[in-house]
């Protein structure tokens, strides 16, 4: 009876411990989230430059890979873009765009 008592009592202080600790972040902060897209489109302008180099220098097919390249990272901006959408930024990407272009 004795142990049947600690064991409930172990376990009940355990399980409101565990209860009351602050869940682990897996999502990014808005505030770092906004930043990550400054430096995305950052890379993304970049990226688009130096396509357009190899386009005007007959590059083209290390211009046609710099593109599929230049296609995933939209998408990923895309997907961070409704990321934010859903934590009340309005226009994440035009400000991020904003940022970058003063």
């Amino acid at each position: 009876m004795k142990k049947a008592l600690s064991l409930i009592l172990g376990t009940a202080l355990t399980l409101s411990a565990m209860a009351q600790s602050a869940p682990s972040q897996t999502t990014p902060t808005k505030k770092a989230a906004e930043k990550a897209m400054v430096k995305d489109v950052k890379d993304l302008k970049a990226e688009r430059k130096e396509r357009n180099k190899k386009i005007a220098h007959g590059r083209l097919k290390s211009a046609k890979n710099d593109q599929r390249e230049i296609n995933a990272e939209r998408k990923h901006l895309n997907a961070t873009k409704k990321h934010l959408k859903n934590k009340g930024v309005r226009t994440p990407v035009e400000d991020a765009r904003a940022k970058v272009n003063p």
